[in-house]
């Protein structure tokens, strides 16, 4: 098993991975930035039941609503029908919505006036009557970076502490190690998203970046908690840095990996199922999940092998002058 997994050797190659896709990714968020499930638009949106008023005059409420338009002097730029959803953008209220997208040049004015012009000739309209609703929206897409940066620096205390725990409890080198997991996989995280151009809400990236560095942190506590068990075993006591920490990870894959393929399994399960907001969370959930497997079983174990030889090569010297210096004052 050693032989197959010596984690320390393929260390430049894992750097040179996430250097690569991190590099990338700062250059494509750079020029387009995130892909915002909500971006900056302008909408007129027509809700309606069409169950119990429409029933099939879906065509003549759209002729009304064009025509309306092109008498108030306004052009959309896309049309679509959809299902309405309820203020916390989670469920389904039942109604529909046929929703107008117009240029971000248009005029506010214009389009309040082409919204309140349209209620009136569909208020007025025997077909219609009170049955639709009109409303305009001028969707700015908030990126919350106020809400992102306090939860930025949330997150990164909560990681540190977590990290100086794991110093105390296993050691410095791990402590490192998971360091350098931690912000590999909030950076690589963003930079998923950003050349994946996966949709997400303007809070979204940060959100799944503290996310990353918790899955980050508690997978390497459980690498940590075999490492140091097993490393207690006189068989490890030969092997090197290199071939104990490989042995010690190559064993504890199917331990994790029993808890995380369910995990996994339901996020994608429920996403699929999911409606609005719900889905823009739990599928996107699985880009942090996969990227700190990639580094508690990957990138952390090769860069603690180094760490490791370096420790355990102090604490032999160590060893070694407390152990003369007890024969010296001995003989004396």
């Amino acid at each position: 098993m050693t032989k197959r997994f010596l984690p320390g050797k393929l260390l430049p190659v894992w750097i040179a991975v996430s250097a690569v896709l991190i590099v990338a990714g700062v250059v494509l968020f750079s020029i387009f930035g995130f892909h915002y499930a909500s971006p900056e638009k302008k909408t007129i949106e027509i809700g309606y039941d069409a169950v119990v008023y429409i029933e099939n005059k879906e065509d003549a409420l759209a002729e009304k609503c064009e025509a309306s338009f092109s008498q108030n002097g306004v052009s959309f730029t896309d049309k679509r029908t959809e299902r309405e959803l309820d203020v916390s953008y989670v469920s389904e209220t039942g109604n529909y919505l046929l929703v107008y997208t117009f240029s971000s040049a248009t005029d506010d004015a214009k389009l309040q006036t082409a919204a309140s012009k349209l209620a009136e000739t569909l208020q007025a309209d025997p077909e219609f009557g009170t049955a639709v609703s009109v409303t305009a929206h001028v969707m700015e897409g908030e990126h919350f970076y106020e809400a992102s940066w306090r939860a930025a620096v949330a997150l990164a205390v909560a990681a540190i502490v977590a990290l100086v725990y794991v110093g105390f409890r296993f050691g410095w080198a791990n402590a490192i190690a998971g360091l350098v997991a931690c912000v590999n996989d909030t950076l690589l995280t963003l930079s998923v998203f950003a050349l994946a151009r996966i949709p997400v809400y303007a809070y979204g990236p940060v959100l799944f970046a503290g996310i990353a560095a918790v899955f980050s942190v508690l997978l390497w506590f459980v690498q940590c908690m075999r490492m140091r068990e097993n490393f207690k075993d006189p068989a490890y006591t030969s092997l090197t840095a290199q071939e104990a920490v490989g042995l010690s990870v190559a064993g504890s894959w199917k331990l994790v990996l029993c808890f995380l393929v369910p995990l996994a399994a339901v996020f994608a399960v429920l996403g699929l199922v999911a409606s609005g907001g719900l889905r823009l969370f739990l599928l996107p959930v699985l880009v942090p999940l996969a990227v700190s497997v990639y580094s508690s079983f990957l990138l952390a174990p090769a860069v603690l092998v180094p760490l490791k030889s370096k420790f355990d090569k102090m604490r032999s010297s160590r060893k070694k002058y407390v152990g003369k210096k007890k024969a010296t004052e001995a003989q004396e």
